[in-house]
């Protein structure tokens, strides 16, 4: 078996107009709230997870860690589980695949003395039988994957209220 990981990340700025401190830190707790509202909206992940058509739930009961979801990639379903839940900071999702794992780790950090705000996205796969001959081929796949991603995410989330 082999793993490849890959580690991205894009930062938001506080806008040059908000000067006063509450409206600082009220900016930043606003954008961490969307940002936590974006990634557990599990049924609009295929709107910004790219490859992903459809997400359900399996159980009724709030998201927690050990949820399972059941991902639709239009060629194939995939089970996944929430293998880290700490609202609302960090999400990390892996999905078992016929040629191993992927699990996808995010994390949102305000953070006041930089004014921005950073989401960080952590990618890990790991790769069996003749996949992990073709390693190299799958390592630019996860950082497009990445890529892709986070611009996606990061373009959905947006302060509760213009301050």
């Amino acid at each position: 078996m082999k793993i490849i990981h890959n580690k991205q990340e894009t930062r938001k700025a506080v806008p040059s107009s908000l000067e006063a401190k509450a409206d600082v830190d009220a900016w930043l707790a606003s954008m961490s709230d969307s940002g936590w509202r974006v990634l557990t909206d599990f049924r609009n992940w295929s709107s910004w997870i790219p490859g992903v058509h459809n997400v359900k739930q399996t159980d009724s009961e709030p998201p927690a860690r050990g949820t399972e979801l059941q991902i639709d990639r239009g060629y194939r379903s995939a089970k996944s589980s929430i293998d880290r839940w700490d609202p609302p900071r960090s999400l990390q999702i892996s999905t078992s695949l016929l040629s191993g794992e992927i699990a996808y780790g995010f994390l949102i950090e305000s953070d006041p003395k930089n004014a921005e705000i950073r989401i960080s996205l952590e990618l890990e796969r790991s790769l069996i039988g003749v996949r992990s001959i073709v390693a190299l081929f799958f390592e630019w796949r996860l950082q497009r994957l990445g890529y892709k991603t986070l611009r996606n995410l990061s373009a959905r989330i947006r302060p509760a209220r213009i301050l």
